[in-house]
């Protein structure tokens, strides 16, 4: 089990360092890395779940700290969290148990690639302005329905978000940061909730990767001093490219 906490802090680290969506990388980890080095192999239920574990832990420590350096612009991240939980209960509760393994595999393949498309994007920073009402509205969509694919494959895609926030909603890429990692805390949680509900949480494995989290969350925005943006985009990149590559091949096996 030490390497499941081995896998939580590095994803910990990256996910409160570049907010949420960073933790998909536990996904490949858990189904392509952990039979390499431990033979065993988990079903796609517990790792949605351990996924779900390692998004919430590792982005409510961070999200902490962030409140207690009262950096957390709750006006508009509060009302964003509610909408994406919202859309992660309903479908951690009633949709998450319909869907099979190849289905997981495809919806997360186009959560990658559409997450290293927008990480392409450079994302300049800009003076702080208020986000116009019609636009924030939209993101109140946008984000219920990225909150359902939270449900099903464990990962929230608030990195899909991310650009939406800094170029629509007019956020600093700071305040964009900050207020994703608080949403994507509270989307988990509400999936945890609903997969509780139907008893489709695993809670041994999913226990051991949050510890891993939690540390990472707790360490990540310490870490993050000393890399510069440019540096920590292009890493997220590659490893990006890597999952696109791997869980394609995979898709075609299972075609």
């Amino acid at each position: 089990m030490f390497i499941l906490v081995v896998f939580g802090v590095l994803c910990g680290i990256l996910a409160s360092i570049l907010g949420a969506g960073s933790s998909m990388m536990m996904t490949p980890l858990l189904i392509y890395v952990f039979p390499l080095v431990t033979g065993d192999y988990f079903s796609i239920q517990t790792i949605t779940s351990a996924t779900l574990a390692l998004t919430f832990f590792s982005t409510a420590t961070a999200s902490m700290r962030y409140h207690a350096a009262k950096l957390i612009p709750y006006r508009y991240a509060l009302i964003l969290a509610v909408s994406g939980s919202a859309g992660s209960f309903v479908s951690a509760a009633y949709i998450s148990k319909q869907v099979n393994h190849l289905f997981i595999l495809i919806l997360f393949g186009a959560i990658a690639v559409l997450s290293l498309v927008f990480n392409l994007v450079p994302i300049k920073k800009k003076g702080e302005q208020g986000p116009k009402k019609i636009f924030f509205v939209m993101g109140i969509v946008i984000i219920f329905f990225l909150g359902i694919t939270t449900g099903i494959i464990g990962i929230g895609g608030m990195v899909l978000f991310m650009p939406y926030m800094v170029y629509v909603l007019c956020f600093s890429v700071r305040k964009t940061i900050i207020s994703s990692t608080f949403a994507g805390a509270m989307i988990a949680l509400f999936g945890i909730i609903g997969k509780s509900l139907i008893g489709m949480m695993d809670w041994k494995v999913s226990l051991v990767v949050a510890v891993g989290g939690m540390i990472g969350g707790f360490f990540g925005p310490t870490f993050s001093k000393f890399f510069s943006e440019r540096i920590l985009g292009y890493g997220l990149n590659v490893i990006l490219f890597m999952i696109i590559f791997t869980v394609l091949i995979d898709i075609y096996k299972n075609i």
